[in-house]
This record gives C-alpha cells, structure tokens and sequence, in this order.
C-alpha cells in the first residue's frame, strides 16, 4: 500500500486553519506547479482562505501560463496571520528558496515523495511517501482523506503532475504500478484526456529549439565503455527552454547507458541534472544527496559551486565507484 493513512495532527491542522500557504520548491517543475494548484483546489473546496507562493522562475513551457495564479514573495499582512503552511514536493528546507522564510515560525506540513531529504518540521506533521510517483498524486490521497469530491479540473492538474513525474508512464515499477494505474484511471474517469494533455503540454516548441537540442546531442561524451553519457549547456549557447528532459529521452535509448548527466551553467554555479536508468541498479538519489542534491532513485539533481570543466571532471570521476 502506497498511500497509508495520513497522520491525524495533518487532518486536524488543515480543517482547524481558516488561512493556508501552499509553498512549491524554486525553479518549479510540473509536479511541483500542479501539486500546487490542486491542492489549492482541495483546500479552497473545504473553505479556506489560500495563497500559493512560489519564487520561480516558470521556465517550462508547460507551467508558464499558470505564473500569474502564485505570489513570488510573501505579503507582510499574510505573515502576521499566522497562517498555516503546507509545502509540497521538497525534501529540505532551502529548496523553495527565500519566500519561506518569513513563516520559520508558521505551522508547517510537508507533502513529499522524494526518496533523500531531511525533517524540516514535526514528524507529525509530514507525510512523505518515496513510492508515489509524484506529489501530485499525494494531494489526490489526502483530498480523499479530507473528504472531498474529485472535480474535472483537479484530476487534470494531478493527472499533469503525474505525467510529469513518470515521463508519462515511463517511471513506474512493478511495485506500485497497479495501486498507481488504479488512481489515474480514476482521473480519467473524471474527464482527463491522457491524449489532449500529451498535446498540450508538448506541442508549441520552435524549430530552433529542436536544433538546440540536436547540438546538445552532437557534444554528448561517453565513459566507462558508454554507461555514461553526458552532455552540457553553457550560457554562451543562447538556448531558449528546458532540453533537459529532451536530452534524457533520447540518450537513455543507448544501449548499454546506465546513467545520463546533464551539466548546465549558471551564473555562479553547474546545475547537474542526473538520471539512472531502470534496471541499472543505480540509485541515482542517493548519489545526488552526497553531492549537495536529492531527488529519486532514477532522477535527481545538484547545484555544485564552481568552474564547468572541474565540475564535469570531478562528478565523473565521483561516478567510478557507482558505476
């Protein structure tokens, strides 16, 4: 069983609070942005006063048009409510970035799936599930466990923050496959189209962007006899999206690849994006988290300080013993 009964302090903190802030990790991906938004729903249903921060940026193309919904920063009359805070999909507490911390002394809940992490409150008062597949579908669990009805509109932001999260249908184990495929039939039950929301969230990218990421492909490395491929992006590149899960789609394809990184310049430090992949025996997550990072057994990340070159050489040598 996936989704074991929520603890009660949970159940009772939420019904009791008349004020709620929903805070997503920065930098937002679509589970976390949809986890958000149906949530909201949920709490607004039984109703509650809600506001959804999130610092951002929303550079997906698939979340971009859901911006205008969150506040990047916390307003003062919000904090002197004494809100309650739920936090969904982080494993520690720096990762929403800034617009948490003027509720340090906020009751906080924390909704999670990822696999590495630490306790940033009461263990009462989390409900962390590393077998879900996405946050998304731990919102779905606790609507039901608050009691409230499934709309069209709600099963379609869990049934997004899924996809997102399973590279539709891609992540999935045996283990959990039947309690997971269960749930999102019940999604589409309730008017999810599985073939409108591939569309939606996929169509729209430029030519140019295609050739962006044909590029990325041309200057992938391999090492250890191919079990690593890895491939990185520079500010000089002048690339406009996200090629990341575009890049990983393609090169977990290669024969004999166990693990795909994806290096990306920043200002002041490398963005490593990491995947291992089914099968490889490779718990990726655990790899991340003693860099710094965290994520799930086959996809997780890092932000490491430093010069590109030494950060690529200094992971792949990191990755010998793993691989």
């Amino acid at each position: 069983m996936v989704y074991t009964p929520f603890p009660m302090d949970i159940l009772t903190a939420i019904r009791s609070a008349e004020d709620i802030v929903v805070i997503g990790h920065s930098n937002p991906d679509g589970d976390c942005v949809f986890s958000q938004l149906a949530l909201s729903r949920v709490l607004t249903s039984l109703g509650k006063h809600v506001t959804l921060l999130n610092e951002g940026p929303f550079a997906r193309d698939e979340i971009a048009r859901f911006e205008n919904m969150f506040l990047t920063e916390a307003p003062s009359s919000l904090v002197e409510r004494n809100p309650l805070v739920i936090v969904v999909d982080c494993s520690t507490i720096d990762r929403p970035g800034k617009v948490i911390a003027p509720f340090a002394s906020c009751r906080m809940i924390v909704l999670d799936h990822h696999s590495s992490g630490e306790p940033f409150t009461d263990s009462s008062l989390m409900y962390i599930q590393p077998l879900s597949v996405s946050t998304t579908l731990i919102v779905d669990a606790l609507r039901e466990a608050l009691g409230v009805p499934l709309d069209q509109t709600t099963a379609s932001y869990i049934y997004k923050g899924f996809v997102t999260d399973t590279g539709f249908f891609h992540f999935i184990s045996d283990k959990v496959g039947g309690e997971t495929l269960r749930r999102v039939s019940h999604l589409v039950d309730h008017g999810v189209s599985p073939y409108c929301v591939y569309d939606e969230m996929h169509d729209g990218k430029s030519l140019s962007y295609f050739k962006g990421v044909a590029g990325l492909v041309d200057r992938v490395q391999s090492r250890y006899d191919g079990a690593l491929l890895y491939t990185w992006q520079t500010d000089d590149d002048g690339f406009e999206g996200k090629p990341a899960d575009d890049i990983y789609a393609q090169l977990l394809q290669v024969e004999g690849v166990r693990v795909v990184l994806f290096f990306k310049q920043k200002e002041d430090e490398i963005d490593i994006g990491m995947r291992s992949k089914n099968g490889s025996g490779i718990d990726i997550g655990a790899f991340a988290s003693s860099h710094g990072g965290g994520g799930h057994r086959y996809a997780a990340g890092a932000k490491v300080k430093g010069e590109l070159d030494d950060v690529i050489r200094n992971t792949i040598e990191d990755l010998r013993s793993v691989l």
